[in-house]
């Protein structure tokens, strides 16, 4: 069995000997921030003037990035561009949070004494790289717990490692399950609809869309949304996971799970802020909330800044979804490359808008006295019925148009592997 471009299973040529050049920069890079966190305070004009240091940093991320991983999909889009992240993080971090040596993190007492330089230093960089604030004054929202029946309750670190362990070997079978699937023919490719970007369209010369042709779109992003991308994604988590607790260097409570339940799915609000990973959340909604307070200068409540809030942050996940797309299909020009950029901010911008739609007719339909808060509003089977053919229907609908253009991109890639390459019709000869 053999991916795309007759590599093994596993690419051992993954990378170029660039990647002794990512490697320094990066970790010079959060060096520089967790430098900063320590030693200057909040507010400080040092701080405001590292932002272009560390952006040309960020940049030098990128192009060792891209050097060191130039035809590797997973590698390319996480690694290079981890430098997007990287720069919105360390500005979250220093100039939007202003977090400082007086942070209760950072300046925790050592066996009843204050912390020295290199443990100051190192509570610095693990807010580098703890992205959703866990066990921090800034944990996000709704991060899920361990155990939803004991939502307090954290396991031992044998219990971690076993579990974490074993739930690893079960991702690595499930993608490899996947995998070993017989894929479509070439010709089948057309009849099935993968080689269009619309659920409900195609090229008039190709004749009306049939229905095993959208059945088949709606089983494929269905598939992706609830199960291909979760699954790579909690891959290369619950690696992190099992290394950084068994080596020691993290506890078990620092790495709760990174997805909610998909039962909570029956909102487009609940289905990105509790069900889907927010590992981008943090750096993504502060400056968004920076841009619609400070700049825009609007209320921190009423219905304007809140959605102006929400467009801010779907903006700028599109820019950085809009930036893997650009990333994985250069090799096929230009103008496809502007292409994929535009539907993924169009993708977004939908999403967002389809928040702001279900929160008016949720508001219609309430009662008079929960929308006045005087009563809450009781579980009803069929509104949640309702919830989620919204939801999934709406990503079925739109989905495709981010999803199909890297199905056909068929560039090799290693373990992790990226999700979309399981529809790639080439692999069935290649195996």
């Amino acid at each position: 069995m053999a991916p795309p471009g007759g590599t093994t299973f596993v690419n051992w040529r993954f990378c170029t000997p660039s990647i002794f050049l990512f490697v320094p920069i990066y970790f010079l890079t959060l060096l520089v921030i967790s430098t900063l966190l320590i030693s200057t305070p909040k507010g400080s004009l040092t701080r405001y003037a590292s932002v272009p240091i560390i952006g040309y940093l960020c940049l030098r991320v990128f192009n060792y990035g891209a050097a060191a991983f130039p035809d590797n999909v997973v590698g390319l889009i996480d690694w290079a561009g981890s430098a997007y992240n990287l720069f919105l993080i360390s500005n979250t971090l220093l100039n939007l949070e202003g977090i400082d040596g007086t942070d209760p993190v950072i300046s925790k007492p050592v066996n009843g004494r204050p912390p020295g330089y290199f443990t100051r230093l190192w509570r610095g960089l693990s807010y580098c790289v703890n992205v959703r604030g866990i066990n921090t004054p800034y944990q996000i929202k709704n991060v899920p717990a361990f155990d939803a029946k004991r939502p307090g309750w954290v396991p031992s670190r044998r219990r971690f490692l076993a579990t974490n362990t074993a739930w690893l070997v079960l991702l690595f079978l499930a993608q490899d399950f996947f995998y070993s699937q017989d894929l479509p023919k070439e010709d089948e490719v057309k009849f099935l609809g993968i080689d269009r970007e619309n659920l409900l369209w195609r090229h008039p010369t190709d004749g009306p869309i049939t229905g095993d042709e959208m059945g088949y779109r709606i089983v494929v992003t269905s598939l992706m949304w609830s199960i291909l991308i979760p699954l790579s994604v909690n891959l290369q988590y619950t690696f992190l996971a099992v290394v950084a607790v068994g080596t020691g260097i993290s506890e078990p409570k620092n790495w709760p799970p990174p997805f909610g339940s998909p039962k909570d799915s029956y909102t487009l609000r609940l289905f990105w802020g509790k069900f889907w990973h927010q590992t981008l959340r943090w750096h993504f909604s502060k400056p968004a909330q920076f841009i619609t307070h400070k700049v825009l200068q609007l209320p921190k409540t009423g219905l304007l800044q809140r959605y102006v809030n929400t467009y801010g942050v779907f903006l700028i996940s599109g820019i950085w979804h809009a930036g893997q797309s650009w990333l994985m299909l250069c090799v096929q020009g230009p103008e496809v490359q502007a292409k994929a950029w535009n539907r993924e901010l169009f993708f977004f911008m939908v999403m967002a808008t389809g928040i702001m739609i279900e929160d008016g007719i949720q508001w219609l339909f309430q009662g008079k006295k929960v929308r006045n808060k005087e009563e809450k509003e009781g579980l009803v089977v069929w509104k949640r019925a309702v919830g989620y053919v919204w939801v999934w229907g709406l990503l079925v609908l739109v989905a495709p148009f981010i999803d199909y253009p890297k199905f056909r991109v068929r560039l090799p890639t290693y373990l992790p592997a990226h999700p979309l390459i399981v529809f790639d019709p080439e692999w069935r000869n290649s195996r």
